[in-house]
């Protein structure tokens, strides 16, 4: 399966300091809850965003539900967002 682009990009705060970083696709949402993740990683939403990116990139879900599950994530953990 190809990239799966988002319809609308996501802009969020990575662990490192001062850096925003543009999220354009569920592989890319992927990879930054692994490697630039800022807030805390047990949380039920992050582990629901985990489990949808996954089955998105299966087509098990929605490219739009990874997408939410992802914000969902994140504003759980009280990381800046916009989108």
């Amino acid at each position: 399966m190809g990239q799966q682009w988002w319809d609308h990009s996501v802009t969020i705060q990575s662990a490192k300091p001062a850096r925003l970083v543009t999220i354009t696709s569920t592989e890319r949402a992927a990879e930054f809850m692994l490697f630039e993740w800022s807030g805390k990683r047990g949380g039920k939403a992050f582990k629901a965003a985990k489990q949808s990116l996954i089955d998105a990139r299966d087509g098990k879900a929605s490219i739009d539900a990874a997408r939410t599950a992802f914000l969902a994530a994140a504003e759980e953990a009280g990381i800046f967002f916009r989108h």
